[in-house]
């Protein structure tokens, strides 16, 4: 653990020092290492396939400690290199579950247009793409609203004890400048405008650039990413509409450039994907419209 936390950020130990301490540290913490036996490591790793989804990394990070124990001189061979790994169940996802249509996302828009803050988070959120860190990230100086642009170059990641940092991006390729619409822009001066009209009632007298965008009106801190999830899971349920995740806007904005006809080159540098099978695998997939429209689409180019 020493040596692991000088070569990873805060927000990455953060969440390995959680993934550890849930998943293998009961099955290992009170076994010495040199008796750590193959079988005892292969049915961790089945008991982690049937309950998450994501089971290899925790069979990955065991085998690093593992190693490092070996390394070290505790144990001759890693017994994880030896187990025989499931494999992965696929998974039955109805896609529209995982964003929102157009008209869906009209439709929600529409339960929060006299909402000026929450308005401009889900509109930006929906039509840029942003991951949620980048958001919370944003200040003024980020927004070009002469050359309609917004820049991406830093993200809110969280440290121990929930502790929000200011980081660089998730990669080089997420430093991206992209074009805003119109609307979005509307949307970001009218929250611009009312947000410092509501901090100053509160004490705060914000007129420069170096502000967060979207912060507590009452403490001018950032907003968490919990306190937005909450925000849109009220908004659905309020109004007995379909949830999606707050990553789902990312999804939404990817099916809606798809859909507009936009290329896989320019939704992976809209989105910051350093890897285009990244956009390929995740978002390339033919939105429901799109299948039903297929057949009409082929009959019309061939035209008998």
């Amino acid at each position: 653990y020493e040596q692991y936390k000088l070569s990873v950020k805060e927000s990455t130990l953060n969440v390995v020092n959680s993934l550890v301490r849930k998943t293998i540290l009961p099955e290992f913490g009170k076994i010495k290492v040199k008796d750590i036996s193959i079988k005892q490591c292969q049915s961790a790793v089945n008991k982690w396939w049937e309950h998450y989804a994501n089971f290899r990394h925790y069979k990955t990070y065991a085998t690093q400690i593992l190693d490092y124990a070996v390394i070290a001189g505790a144990i001759d061979s890693n017994p994880f290199k030896k187990i025989r790994v499931p494999r992965s169940k696929e998974k039955v996802v109805n896609e529209t579950d995982l964003y929102y249509t157009k008209e869906e996302l009209k439709t929600f828009l529409s339960f929060i247009q006299d909402d000026v803050m929450y308005y401009a988070i889900f509109r930006t959120l929906a039509f840029t793409g942003l991951r949620k860190g980048e958001l919370q990230a944003l200040q003024w100086k980020d927004i070009d609203f002469d050359q309609l642009s917004l820049t991406v170059n830093k993200t809110v990641t969280y440290g121990k004890k929930s502790r929000q940092i200011i980081n660089s991006t998730k990669t080089r390729a997420s430093n991206r400048t992209i074009s805003i619409d119109k609307g979005t822009a509307l949307a970001l001066k009218k929250w611009q405008i009312e947000q410092r009209k509501v901090l100053l009632m509160n004490g705060y007298a914000v007129k420069s650039n170096e502000q967060f965008i979207f912060t507590n009106t009452e403490t001018n801190q950032l907003l968490s990413k919990m306190t937005i999830t909450h925000k849109l899971w009220y908004i659905c349920d309020s109004n007995s509409f379909k949830r999606i995740k707050l990553h789902g806007f990312r999804h939404t904005c990817c099916s809606l450039l798809f859909e507009s006809g936009a290329t896989l080159q320019e939704v992976q540098a809209r989105l910051g994907h350093s890897d285009i099978k990244t956009t390929m695998n995740i978002y390339a997939h033919v939105t429901e419209y799109q299948q039903e429209k297929t057949a009409d689409k082929l009959a019309a180019y061939i035209n008998f």
